[in-house]
């Protein structure tokens, strides 16, 4: 009888946990120092499952079961099909998608200073130089420059926009009702702006000058979470030196209406603005969202022999988006044509049973509002009924989701890996596995400034959509990125223990009987290792194989 085939001892583990799989015809398998094999758990899961404690009898010499009660206990677990996915590693850091760093901007001690996990909004301190506070404002620009009463431009309206947002735009009477303050959101740094200014500069504790500097305040795009606080009360501080780092949260906007009427809202706060909606009604007309986050300015009617404009196509894809594209024959173009006024016609004969509307083929500008992507109403400023002042604020909004980033980096003689769109896994501390989508690749390469040696290397920046709970409230976290190098789909899977060698060099899998006893051995031809199971070909899925116990 020819002899048997002799069980390979399982080879020890690498320090980095995997197991590597047996050398194949005499060459030693190829350094995986830096990849990580993952098997999915459900695989794993049915293997566990299978081997349900079914004990099988040592086969003796001559390949016959056994009966001998002294042999050693083994075990059988049924091959799976499943998938195998190998790896490489590459370290990432996730952190919030925008990071504001706050530095000093004068020379004095600090009084008071915001800690780290604060969150930060419109109007909040985030600290105080000798005695003087430091404000959080909302906005795109940076304060640049000295403003008071003379000065115009975007800088102005963004203050003003903020000012209106906190409360300021409005005054008290002599019977404490709100009254209408008098300056409008135009961007015009006049009288009534310089007395909202020293409304507020009272109310905050500052210096009342009606004058703004550059470093009173603290503009970023929404709220913020204080992280990475760098200085303490008492510390003595010149220009330059860092406050603390703001992770921005999402975005924010407040809505400051040009018109001035009655007013009531239609879309609940919490709910995201869809294109097409009734945002709010003036005076009982309707005011509709336009989402989308092209730069374009709705500042014109619109109508049959109009010029060809940005504005035509923004208009026409809120048509399509809300439904209106008469059966598909609307073009999303810069022209509008007699589809385009078709369309309107279908929108407003759609809303004129629950307003009093003409059916028309044209829009005005007043009756569009622009709202980016993914936005949200947060809070109401002005409640239904009201009776709108022009430039007040309505309500803000916010924008985007939970998302994180991650970023890393990858070696320049291996950038045709990774590409913008690419979905990829990060794995986080805890073995919890989390999708994304590669948002950039840079251009332009680094290297180490500590390494003259190193590679150069590609910045890479990938987009999570949400992370989980646990890891939400931090700051910043290291985590794997997770780079495919091969995968197997559909493959049958068996513990690479379940492996033996036989003579002739090849291997073999020791297959229970039906009778749950006996034993017979089935040449396989391995293929891809992962994290302890092997693929196999020359069995089939659900057949019981002998392991070691």
């Amino acid at each position: 009888m020819a002899a048997l085939p002799t069980r390979t001892p399982v080879p020890a583990p690498h320090e980095d946990g995997v197991t590597p799989p047996p050398e194949q015809n005499g060459h030693a398998p190829a350094d995986t120092s830096r990849r990580r094999y993952a098997v999915p758990a459900a695989i794993l899961a049915a293997a566990v499952a299978a081997a349900g404690g079914i004990y099988l009898l040592a086969a003796s010499d001559d390949g016959d079961a056994t009966t001998d009660p002294e042999a050693t206990p083994r075990t059988a677990v049924q091959a799976t099909q499943g998938d195998l996915v190998e790896f490489t590693e590459l370290d990432g850091t996730l952190t919030y998608p925008v990071v504001s760093d706050v530095s000093i901007g004068l020379t004095g001690t600090v009084t008071a200073v915001a800690g780290d996990g604060d969150l930060m909004e419109r109007g909040s301190v985030l600290y105080e130089l000798d005695a003087e506070p430091i404000t959080v404002l909302y906005g795109e620009l940076p304060a640049y420059r000295t403003l008071a009463e003379g000065a115009e431009g975007d800088d102005v309206l963004q203050l003003e926009e903020n000012l209106a947002s906190l409360g300021y735009h409005a005054d008290l009477d002599e019977d404490d009702d709100e009254i209408d303050g008098g300056f409008e959101v135009d961007g015009v740094f006049d009288a009534a702006t310089t007395d909202a200014v020293l409304r507020w500069q009272e109310d905050i504790g500052a210096e009342e000058t009606g004058v703004v500097e550059p470093d009173d305040v603290v503009i970023v795009s929404g709220a913020a979470v204080v992280s990475d606080v760098s200085v303490e009360v008492g510390d003595r501080v010149q220009p330059g030196a860092p406050v603390a780092d703001l992770n921005i949260a999402e975005g924010a906007d407040a809505f400051h209406s040009s018109h001035s009427g009655e007013i009531d809202l239609v879309v609940p706060v919490g709910e995201p603005i869809v294109s097409g909606d009734v945002l709010y009604t003036v005076d009982e007309d309707p005011i509709l969202a336009v989402v989308t986050d092209d730069d374009v300015e709705l500042n014109r009617d619109l109508s049959l022999g109009v010029a060809d404009g940005e504005d035509v196509q923004v208009v026409e894809q809120m048509l399509v988006d809300a439904g209106f594209d008469v059966d598909g024959t609307l073009d999303v173009d810069e022209e509008f044509d007699e589809v385009t006024e078709e369309a309107l016609e279908e929108l407003w004969e759609s809303l004129d049973g629950d307003y009093d509307l003409e059916v028309v083929g044209s829009i005005d500008a007043d009756q569009l509002v622009v709202v980016p992507t993914d936005a949200r109403i947060e809070s109401v400023t002005v409640h239904d009924s009201e009776i709108l002042a022009t430039g007040a604020e309505l309500f803000s909004w916010t924008s985007g989701s939970d998302s994180r980033i991650v970023t890393t980096e990858i070696g320049v003689d291996e950038q045709d890996r990774i590409t913008e769109g690419d979905a990829i896994d990060i794995e986080l501390p805890d073995g919890t596995v989390v999708s994304g989508t590669v948002t950039e690749v840079a251009i332009s390469s680094t290297t180490d400034p500590t390494d003259p040696t190193a590679d150069p290397v590609l910045p890479i920046e990938i987009t999570l959509e949400a992370v989980p709970e646990s890891v939400a409230g931090l700051n910043e976290l290291q985590v794997d990125v997770l780079l495919v190098d091969e995968l197997v789909t559909g493959a049958v899977l068996v513990p690479v223990t379940a492996l033996v060698a036989t003579g002739d060099g090849g291997y073999a899998v020791e297959v229970v009987g039906a009778d749950g006893v006996s034993t017979t051995f089935v040449a396989v031809e391995p293929g891809m290792f992962a994290d302890g199971s092997v693929e196999v070909t020359g069995i089939e899925a659900g057949t019981a194989v002998v392991v070691p116990r």
